[in-house]
């Protein structure tokens, strides 16, 4: 516990740089109306030359909602080469750079599937563009820990956190995906008792798997299991449908973890965790709550990868310093814009 609690970041380590990367980040803040918005892009998963729609989409998005931040969710840019992989990157994060917007990121499972390593994928991304993303605590699983803060409006305390987390990609020793491993979660409830120890600061956390208690949020089935159409997990069976915990649109079955580590009891523990946004799921685009905790899932971005075009697009997070637990969200599809449903102002 002492090394982690000497690993906390604070704020000036959350805006520290990476070593070999420019010493100065771009400080996040609630705007003069109390209001940030940050524009979620998961599961972008193309390569050297992405999807030209998609491009073109993200571009728009940017101009019509000009966010405070862009997360990437994971599933980011899908090379097996160092030099296809930075040409990618810069491709992908070239719109956000044109526009001084910044960004962070968070891995997912299909990033270092193909021979890159995440050591070197993050070194370039902390080489493109304004990136907030830290590796804060080196020795917790996975790359790319951190908390970020975005500081009031009047710029004289941190109003709110956002968690970067990596949830893993695959379970070696269970099979199925992986989850955010006991390390991390000590590390979080340590890094939160510090920045609430003068009173609860909201926070959101940002993570590429859903966790297990996704499937909370969809009802049960009176099928026998492996009838079709209905999915058995955690000793349950359930239909595709979303229940009355959750709104939205649900065109798959969510792939969460094959181990419960205990996350959104932790997430409820931490104190102020609004909510936790997650990609993975392509054909999903619902939001619910659990245990207290939003589940905010994002739909995939994608047209390199499966998808379902009446989804594929982003979220917007708008976050209100004064109400945070009021945030506002929109889901915005490429079919949608390019029908001429969203235009930029």
């Amino acid at each position: 516990m002492k090394r982690l609690i000497a690993a906390l970041l604070s704020i000036t380590l959350a805006l520290a740089a990476f070593s070999g990367c420019a010493e100065e980040v771009k400080e996040l803040k609630f705007n003069d109306n109390g209001e940030f918005r940050i524009l979620v892009l998961a599961d972008c998963q193309d390569g050297e030359n992405p999807n030209e729609r998609m491009m073109k989409f993200i571009s728009a998005m940017l101009d019509l909602n000009r966010p405070d931040l862009v997360v990437l969710l994971g599933d980011n840019v899908i090379e097996g080469e160092e030099k296809k992989f930075r040409k990618g990157a810069e491709a992908l994060l070239a719109p956000l750079v044109e526009r001084g917007t910044p960004y962070a990121y968070v891995f997912g499972n299909h990033d270092d599937e193909y021979g890159m390593t995440k050591e070197v994928m993050h070194g370039v991304y902390r080489s493109v563009g304004d990136c907030l993303t830290v590796d804060s605590a080196p020795e917790l699983s996975g790359l790319g820990n951190c908390v970020i803060p975005v500081m009031s409006s009047d710029g004289s305390r941190a109003a709110f956190y956002l968690w970067m987390i990596d949830s893993g990609g695959y379970d070696s020793v269970n099979g199925g995906y992986d989850h955010v491993h006991a390390d991390q979660l000590e590390w979080m409830k340590a890094a939160a008792a510090e920045y609430n120890a003068n009173g609860v600061v909201p926070s959101m956390v940002f993570q590429h798997i859903i966790p297990p208690e996704g499937f909370d949020l969809l009802r049960e089935s009176e099928l026998p299991e492996g009838t079709a159409g209905t999915k058995a997990y955690g000793g349950k069976n359930y239909a595709l449908r979303l229940n009355d915990n959750a709104e939205g649109y649900l065109g798959e079955f969510p792939c969460p973890p094959t181990v419960n580590s205990g996350e959104t009891d932790v997430l409820a523990s931490l104190g102020g965790v609004v909510g936790v946004a997650v990609g993975h799921d392509h054909a999903n685009a619902f939001i619910g709550s659990v245990n207290g905790i939003d589940i905010i899932q994002c739909p995939g971005a994608s047209f390199a990868s499966y998808g379902d075009d009446m989804i594929r697009g982003c979220r917007l997070i708008t976050l209100r310093q004064d109400a945070p637990r009021e945030y506002y969200t929109k889901v915005f599809t490429v079919a949608a814009y390019e029908d001429g449903a969203y235009g930029a102002e």
